[in-house]
């Protein structure tokens, strides 16, 4: 294992999707091993106080290295003890030494294709909502039914709007949007107004919603619409409802994330995360009992799924220099 490779290893784990895109795992190339860290100035501290959401995203992370280390076949082996103090506010997350024999993970070509479609899809299909059926399983629900979608897209308006009144949480969402292609962290990390399709006016306008104007707007309840998203569940072709067992590390969640949306890809369709669906609790219960999700489970994310409509677009992302340490 030659630090060339180890390098090419972290530039594939860099694709993996993460909360806000702040892109928190930074990684050590070691004598034949990677060392995984969090760098702790990227938490949310209004948004993910606890830390619920960046274990997610570096689970993310370490199942993205371990799949494209299938493709040079190479089987990942995890160390979680012993790890070094780094200090620095980096906190030491795990090790990864590499034994030949690794078949090549059916996910694999679809690493460094896979991003969040915030974009309307197309008009779904009968045939769309069937073969978003081959997901459903274990830690999958998929909803298909136009009622049911009309009515996780009301929750999941009504749920985000619950966290944008919170002055806080617009300040520090805000501060991780780059609303202006001048930013100069535009195509480095963060929500640029690309990835969250939003034109030049509708950018504008979205600084001055959650910002200046919010209170004004909200106190006219004009706010809720000006910011609702429900229209856009209602018109997919499913949303797929991600949970995972309550006991479960979301370290662990975070890589049948991964692979979840890595599905969605092959399959050739889109998706975009419908992250206060989770978050908020009320809206998590509901959306469980609603559902028949088991009380051992729990509602870690969810994404609705259709056709994407357009071409992509470029993903931020950190260059490997500034995740190596």
């Amino acid at each position: 294992m030659t630090k060339a490779i180890l390098r090419r290893l972290v530039e594939d784990a860099i694709t993996a999707p993460s909360v806000h895109n702040v892109q928190p795992a930074r990684w050590r190339i070691e004598d034949n091993s990677l060392l995984l860290a969090e760098d702790l100035s990227r938490r949310l501290a209004v948004g993910d106080p606890t830390g619920n959401d960046a274990a997610i995203s570096l689970g993310a992370a370490a199942e993205a290295l371990r799949i494209a280390a299938s493709r040079e076949g190479w089987h990942v082996v995890e160390e979680r003890r012993g790890l070094p103090d780094l200090g620095a506010g980096l906190r030491a997350i795990a090790r990864y030494r590499f034994d030949r024999g690794a078949d090549v993970d059916p996910l694999a070509g679809w690493l460094g294709k896979r991003a969040s479609w915030r974009g309307n899809f197309l008009v779904p299909t009968e045939a769309d909502r069937a073969a978003v059926q081959q997901f459903a399983g274990a830690d999958a629900t998929i909803v298909t039914a136009p009622d049911a979608l009309a009515l996780l897209g009301r929750e999941f308006d009504a749920a985000s709007y619950g966290f944008m009144r919170d002055g806080a949480f617009r300040g520090e969402l805000l501060g991780w949007m780059r609303l202006r292609r001048r930013h100069p962290c535009w195509a480095r990390d963060g929500l640029n107004a690309e990835a969250m399709a939003l034109s030049p006016v509708e950018a504008i306008g979205a600084n001055l919603v959650l910002g200046p104007l919010f209170s004004p707007l909200d106190r006219l309840r004009v706010a809720p619409a000006l910011l609702a998203e429900g229209a856009k569940v209602a018109a997919a072709a499913a949303v797929i409802l991600f949970h995972r067992p309550v006991v479960e590390a979301p370290f662990e969640s975070g890589r049948h994330f991964l692979r979840l949306w890595l599905g969605i890809e092959r399959a050739g369709m889109g998706a975009a995360v419908l992250a206060a669906l989770a978050d908020d609790p009320r809206a998590a219960s509901h959306v469980a009992s609603t559902h028949g999700i088991a009380a051992g489970q729990r509602l870690v994310s969810a994404f609705r799924v259709g056709r994407r409509s357009g071409p992509g677009f470029a993903r931020a992302r950190l260059p490997i220099d500034a995740v190596l340490f």
